[in-house]
């Protein structure tokens, strides 16, 4: 199974706008598919974010992010049309 597909039928169990942490995500899958928790990046998968080497377009979205380290799961189908930030990677 792959990770898009993991996560997936993980929100399948999630209530509507359910608020979580990254690392409540990235615990609980990480738990349940004995993959790293690194795998798991929930702004991968948001509505208002878009990181670098994820093509936006594409890209299954679930998530409205919140803060940092916090999401709201508002479903596969919601309507968004507000800003997308830019989550530019940092350089070392």
């Amino acid at each position: 199974m792959s990770i898009l597909e993991e996560i997936d039928e993980f929100v399948k169990s999630m209530p509507m706008n359910y608020e979580f942490s990254t690392r409540w995500f990235k615990t609980k899958l990480s738990q349940e598919h004995n993959r790293s928790m690194d795998s798991y990046i929930p702004s991968d998968y948001c509505y208002n974010r878009k990181n670098d080497g994820i093509d936006y377009k594409k890209q299954t979205h679930y998530f409205l992010y919140i803060s940092r380290g916090m999401y709201k799961y508002v479903g596969k189908n919601y309507f968004y049309d507000g800003i997308i930030e830019h989550n530019q990677r940092k350089k070392k």
